[in-house]
């Protein structure tokens, strides 16, 4: 084999290590930025000791509001992730609707990103708290007041841990969430279905 072709090769090889492990990187972290993907290509398998060490932060709480759930015999424990996307929005909708008068207590959880620090960590939470305060506004008074939580960290692992903290019956989610990552890499929602010891509802429910 020439030594062009052998350079390509190595080229070509380089940067699909880094662009895989790229993809498992924001996919396993829920990371906002696309310029992982750069940075995955240009370092190629030097990229995976980072992606690994990366991926594994731990979930962080960062604004914590508890509600006042209800003793209700055999109420169900509610968790709802939300991100403020219509998808997201539904599934709240969907547990005001028809878990109304079963609920016993209810936690709106949503996962900021591990990767913004400073003022873009501050705003971004801000931006948050103020997302969670509109939704628990609009809900029902025949649902508990909620316990809400902005937490820092990667999405699966972060809902996963809230849901362990507050020992939920039902961990409800949006399919899809916010950006180009959830729409074309995979979803939060369907790693929170293989992962989670919990029933986990994806989506919304029908009227009743």
């Amino acid at each position: 084999m020439s030594e062009p072709w052998s350079v390509l090769l190595f080229v070509a090889g380089w940067l699909t290590v880094g662009l895989v492990t790229a993809a498992w990187f924001v996919i396993r972290g829920g990371h906002a930025h696309l310029l992982w993907y750069v940075v995955g290509g240009l370092l190629g398998p030097l990229f995976i000791p980072i992606a690994v060490e990366r991926g594994h932060s731990r979930t962080r709480e960062v604004d914590v509001r508890p509600g006042r759930p209800r003793a209700a015999r055999g109420g169900l424990r509610v968790l709802v992730g939300v991100d403020g996307s219509p998808d997201s929005d539904r599934a709240l909708d969907a547990v005001a609707r028809t878990l109304a008068g079963t609920t016993s207590e209810l936690v709106l959880v949503s996962v900021a990103s591990p990767d913004r620090v400073g003022d873009d960590a501050t705003a971004e939470r801000a931006a948050t708290r103020r997302m969670l305060d509109d939704r628990v506004a609009a809900l029902p008074a025949e649902l508990p007041e909620p316990t809400t939580e902005v937490v820092v960290g990667h999405p699966a692992d972060a809902l996963l841990a809230v849901a362990e903290t507050h020992d939920v019956d039902l961990l409800v989610v949006g399919r899809h969430g916010h950006g180009l990552r959830d729409r074309l890499l995979g979803s939060v929602a369907d790693d929170l279905a293989r992962r989670s010891p919990r029933a986990v509802l994806l989506g919304g429910l029908a009227d009743r």
